[in-house]
């Protein structure tokens, strides 16, 4: 098969009236259908190998679609134990950004050793949550409660994203978000580089860069969603997607929305990029209190129609598969990733570039990919300044 990832290409050109920015996407929108003719647990197998990033939120969203459409309703721990291997992942998908992509902006060579720790013992705790690597599998079996050795995997981790990116406990660090001067405090203090790159951008007074009128993507009701991707100009909907004949925004600024530093800094680069490091602390809070991966895991439906809606919330936003299942066979299969909502033509990337002040080309583009990484596409991207 094709990689179906793609790639997105961004192009910037100043005009009298400012910067107009340009995306255009080679990602397909119909690599799933590689998909039909195959067996739910084919499909289940496959598709993690080949949609590679973020594989678990992919294969948690696709298990769920084919169980809403058999009817299969797997245990609130089964449920609670996906939700918790995500979890993983969105704290491993933003510390990949923190950790690799942000020293370079300070001119630092990457934090490769670190990173490499991190993985370390990440995989260790997925390991730990499926021993069988079977989680994801349509109508997966039971399992124990509580993994034996999460919690001291869980506190390792803590404890080196305590030293290397918070440089308090993240817990003491949550507290931050709604206190906007010892927010600033610790931008200030701490010498992380996270803390560092925050600060330079108060310094440089590009903390509110990037602003944008693009309002988050409302929570959408499965009829709604099924109803959309699966109408005639699905093909388009799912390249460029809107909600009411709007841009909408699905990413972890959406979802965290810090009112405090919002009312301080405004909705721009400063508060986005805390936005992703809150996405790790509360994911750590999450998970050694026991509040994902458990029993309590929130109910989903089962229809047994044929057809399922399978969403999870993914690192970068809200991942949506749709399947439709005749004779135990898949006869389509449809994806509507975040990406496409993010870095639609006149989304949110889109506009917050066209905000960017006039300067010279180094600065234009030193700015631009600040905001790109910020709200962080899940593919290659080519700039052109």
């Amino acid at each position: 098969m094709s990689d179906p990832g793609g790639s997105l290409d961004i192009q910037l050109t100043p005009s009298s009236a400012g910067v107009v920015c340009r995306i255009t996407s080679t990602r397909p929108v119909a690599a799933a259908s590689a998909f039909v003719g195959r067996s739910p647990q084919e499909t289940t197998a496959r598709l993690p190998l080949l949609f590679s990033i973020c594989a678990r939120a992919q294969a948690g969203a696709c298990a769920a679609a084919f169980e809403q459409a058999s009817g299969v309703l797997p245990s609130p721990i089964i449920r609670g134990r996906r939700e918790a291997a995500i979890a993983v992942e969105t704290i491993r998908e933003h510390l990949w950004r923190v950790l690799l992509d942000w020293p370079p902006i300070l001119g630092e060579p990457p934090c490769r050793d670190d990173m490499a720790a991190v993985l370390a013992l990440s995989n260790r705790i997925l390991a730990r949550l499926d021993p069988a690597a079977d989680l994801f599998s349509v109508g997966a079996g039971p399992a124990a409660g509580q993994a034996p050795g999460l919690d001291v995997l869980l506190t390792d981790l803590t404890d080196l994203l305590t030293q290397k990116v918070f440089g308090i406990k993240p817990e003491h660090w949550l507290n931050l978000i709604g206190d906007p001067s010892g927010f600033e405090r610790w931008c200030r203090k701490t010498e992380t580089v996270a803390a560092r790159l925050l600060r330079s951008l108060l310094e440089s007074g590009e903390a509110s860069l990037g602003q944008t009128p693009i309002t988050a993507l409302p929570r959408l009701s499965d009829e709604d969603l099924i109803a959309r991707m699966s109408a005639p100009d699905w093909a388009d909907f799912v390249a460029r997607p809107t909600w009411q004949g709007q841009p909408r925004e699905t990413s972890p600024f959406a979802r965290v929305h810090p009112l405090p530093l919002i009312e301080v800094y405004g909705a721009g680069l400063l508060v986005r990029l805390a936005a992703q490091l809150t996405e790790v602390a509360t994911g750590l809070r999450l998970l050694s209190r026991g509040s994902v991966g458990s029993a309590a895991a929130q109910p989903i439906s089962a229809s047994a129609s044929g057809i399922g809606l399978g969403r999870v919330f993914a690192a970068r936003g809200l991942l949506a598969h749709l399947v439709r299942v005749e004779a135990g066979r898949v006869r389509d299969y449809r994806i509507l990733a975040p990406t496409e909502w993010n870095f639609h033509p006149r989304g949110v990337v889109a506009l917050a570039l066209e905000s960017l002040p006039p300067g010279p080309e180094e600065q234009l583009r030193r700015q631009a990919e600040l905001l790109i990484t910020a709200i962080d596409p899940c593919v290659a991207f080519k700039l052109t300044c």
